[in-house]
């Protein structure tokens, strides 16, 4: 990419020196293969197949999120983060918040 990018550009910028319309069709073609890419990496083709889950699972880039979280917390000197019981408990056994018995 370091070396890509840079031939890419200075190659579109000489075009552009030789030929203005044609510097402006390759800039276009440039823009649509980028464009064309990123689609296909981020949401996919099919869609909702992105392409960048090929290379990485989802449950992969979870994991080391996870890891990097508890690595920042060592390095920071953080305690781990507690469970919170209520957090455990089934949402429809849970007051909500300020709930109190009314009498009417």
């Amino acid at each position: 990419a370091f070396v890509l990018m840079p031939a890419l550009f200075l190659g579109l910028s000489a075009v552009l020196d030789a030929s203005v319309g044609g510097g402006v069709v390759l800039l276009i073609f440039i823009l649509v293969v980028f464009v064309g890419f990123e689609l296909l990496w981020l949401v996919g083709w099919p869609v909702g197949s992105p392409l960048c889950y090929k290379v990485l699972s989802q449950d992969s880039r979870e994991d080391g999120r996870k890891a990097l979280e508890k690595a920042d917390r060592e390095v920071q000197g953080l305690p781990e983060p507690e469970e919170s019981p209520s957090a455990a408990e089934p949402a429809a056994t849970q007051e909500p918040a300020g709930a109190q018995d009314v009498q009417v």
